[in-house]
């Protein structure tokens, strides 16, 4: 059963999230919308490619098993870190 993820828990994981792929993109993503798609944003590619580039840094930054993360879980950055709540990344 996850544990519940406290409200503080929740803004530390998703500053970390954002930070990560704000490092993979390459460019900040300050004003972004956390559940608007990461393709619609502007002047970046955000193809499979970069959402693999994604995953893969989120895992190392979660410490999570290579493949916890596929393509659906890092649309967004609410999924993201939904997606990371459930596997118990938000700790």
């Amino acid at each position: 059963m996850t544990e519940a993820v406290t409200p503080a828990a929740a803004v530390e994981l998703a500053d970390r999230v954002r930070a990560v792929v704000e490092g993979a993109l390459g460019r900040s993503l300050d004003d972004w919308p956390a559940d608007v798609a990461l393709a619609e944003f502007p002047s970046a590619t955000y193809d499979s490619l970069m959402q693999l580039e994604v995953a893969t840094r989120l895992e190392r930054e979660f410490e999570l098993d290579t493949g916890a993360l596929d393509m659906r879980d890092v649309v967004t950055l609410d999924a993201v870190a939904a997606r990371l709540a459930d596997l118990g990344g938000a700790s």
